[in-house]
């Protein structure tokens, strides 16, 4: 068995984290109750959250965290592809959304799943949730490596997007949360090269 669970951690600045915080309180009119599934419902049970969808053209207004999402992934490449001698991976790039997130207190997304179990997502390859508060009892539990991350503040857990990580946010009965996320996907070469 291998010892690696192949989730890293990363920090961020926190004047990084209250800019996207910032972000999402100047845009909450825009924020909708959060959707789940192959056919986007709200289910409370499963998912409790307001979720601001971001489109990449927007990504500039929450600089420099862009920026450094670009040398985590870099450096999580170079440790589980390149420095295994392997050559010839796809162009990788930043999807066309992603999605800052509050949960009240007792909220939050306790429903198992994966980032990638549809055909319209196979082009995900990495998951990144950047924490944006420091809630108690609040992390994300991923059964399958028997562990659970904690919502601290400022950090950034980088993971693939397969069934191997199946995970589920959990709840806090005490405290709000709230984080910001998104995909790393396969992109085209054109795009690759910003056509």
């Amino acid at each position: 068995m291998s010892p690696h669970s192949f989730i890293e951690t990363y920090q961020v600045d926190h004047a990084v984290c209250d800019r996207i915080v910032g972000f999402f309180t100047d845009n909450k009119h825009l924020a909708q109750a959060g959707r789940l599934g192959e056919n986007p419902r709200v289910d409370k049970s499963m998912k409790n959250s307001l979720d601001l969808s971001v489109p990449i053209r927007l990504y500039g207004q929450v600089d420099p965290f862009f920026e450094l999402l670009t040398d985590f992934v870099k450096r999580y490449v170079d440790k589980y592809y390149y420095n295994t001698g392997a050559n010839g991976l796809g162009p990788l790039g930043f999807s066309e959304w992603s999605n800052i997130q509050e949960y009240p207190v007792g909220g939050g997304y306790p429903a198992i799943h994966c980032e990638r179990d549809r055909l319209e997502y196979c082009h995900r390859a990495l998951v990144w949730m950047l924490y944006l508060t420091d809630t108690p009892g609040g992390g994300t539990e991923f059964p399958h490596q028997g562990m659970t991350t904690e919502c601290v503040k400022g950090n950034l857990i980088l993971w693939p997007s397969d069934m191997t990580h199946m995970h589920r946010g959990v709840v806090s009965n005490s405290h709000e949360k709230m984080i910001f996320t998104g995909w790393i996907d396969f992109i085209t070469a054109e795009r690759s090269q910003g056509a």
